[in-house]
């Protein structure tokens, strides 16, 4: 154990200098009441000395609570021999039981048993000088005087290392659930590796044969190969940033995507989407909310590629107050396999209701699809 940080030595002497004055206010109103004899200064200083010796580092406890001891002996001898007096009210009482609570909580094994076996003689010694017999009054002042306080530094010492032990399980414990929560999201992605990307991956490859080997005879259904080809490579892309975030790495520096990569998503969406913007900085966005905006986004256009005709009017406005994101798309007039399953929908449904904002979806009366979602940004900040 130690005791050399600046706040522990400026303890200490705060300590030392509360003793220094419990110790010498009744020297000095006893040096006062009468000249005194010079033995009597001598034993003032000595007082004085060992109790400023209890701002020592805690290593001098043993050696401190020696002195203070010797200095209770030393002083009820001296003023004995040269003022004749055996209990003038001069000693070093608090410093005395100060010294024993320091020698319980900084030291351990024989040193301290021995340490407390010497302020009792101590203090035997001064009483048998001072004329007292062994009586229960002058034994039970040694015990609160020497015992009981050296049984309270242990009890104190005891207990911060307790408390110490107990938080270094406890952050033991949470190193290993943190371990073993890496463990997990390694494994996850290992799995969505070996399951999604193989296949993401020979889609694509099959799209881009199909696609060189159909050549210039058919445009539409070249695009809708290119378009495949893409998204497949979209695909992989967003799988291996999933992956790295389950990793807990970000190996090619791409943060999670959000309304400031809106441009790209068009880019790749594969229909005609005109987007019209008002007050739109993602950068004042809640990062969850903007990635959630981002993935509305996405699923809408990927609705308008199934089920419309390969445009999209998307209209983002951004206020103080709300984030509004609408998709209208017309509704294709050649009837087509039902390609989703409805949870395309129920996901804008959910992401919107984690922010407590509204979604609106269906039909708007003038043949087109319409999916409107509000956004409350005072709630999400």
């Amino acid at each position: 154990m130690r005791d050399d940080t600046p706040a522990l030595r400026r303890q200490s002497l705060l300590i030392a200098l509360g003793c220094v004055i419990g110790d010498g206010a009744p020297f000095l109103l006893h040096a006062a009441s009468a000249p005194q004899h010079p033995a009597v200064w001598i034993a003032g200083l000595a007082i004085v000395a060992a109790d400023l010796a209890l701002a020592l580092p805690a290593r001098t406890a043993g050696p401190v609570a020696v002195l203070h001891a010797v200095v209770r002996i030393g002083v009820m001898a001296l003023l004995f021999t040269f003022t004749g007096e055996r209990d003038n009210g001069i000693g070093n009482a608090t410093g005395l039981v100060v010294s024993a609570y320091r020698a319980g909580a900084w030291l351990r094994g024989p040193r301290s048993y021995a340490t407390l076996a010497v302020l009792i003689t101590g203090l035997f010694v001064t009483q048998a000088l001072q004329g007292f017999s062994a009586t229960a009054p002058n034994i039970l002042l040694t015990f609160s005087n020497t015992v009981l306080p050296w049984l309270l530094g242990r009890h104190t010492t005891g207990l911060a290392g307790h408390i110490g032990d107990v938080r270094r399980r406890a952050e033991e414990q949470r190193r290993s659930a943190a371990e073993a929560m890496e463990a997990e999201r390694t494994a996850i992605a290992r799995d969505l590796h070996d399951t999604i990307s193989h296949h993401v991956s020979a889609v694509g490859m099959h799209a881009s044969a199909a696609r060189l080997a159909i050549g210039a005879g058919s445009a539409r259904v070249t695009g809708s190969l290119q378009q495949v080809e893409t998204s497949s490579r979209a695909a992989l892309s967003d799988l291996r940033r999933m992956l790295d975030l389950l990793h807990g790495t970000d190996t090619d520096g791409v943060q999670q995507p959000g309304l400031g990569a809106l441009d790209d998503l068009i880019a790749r969406a594969g229909l005609a989407v005109r987007p019209h913007l008002t007050g739109l900085d993602p950068q004042r966005l809640p990062d969850s909310l903007n990635l959630a905006a981002y993935r509305i986004i996405q699923e809408i256009m990927t609705n308008a590629l199934r089920h419309g005709d390969g445009t999209l009017d998307l209209e983002i406005i951004q206020t103080v107050a709300g984030l509004r994101v609408s998709g209208a798309n017309p509704v294709s007039s050649h009837p087509r396999p039902r390609l989703g399953t409805g949870r395309g929908l129920d996901g804008i449904r959910h992401r919107t209701a984690m922010f407590g904002g509204t979604v609106d979806t269906g039909p708007d009366g003038t043949g087109r699809w319409r999916t409107t979602v509000i956004f409350p940004l005072q709630e999400t900040r």
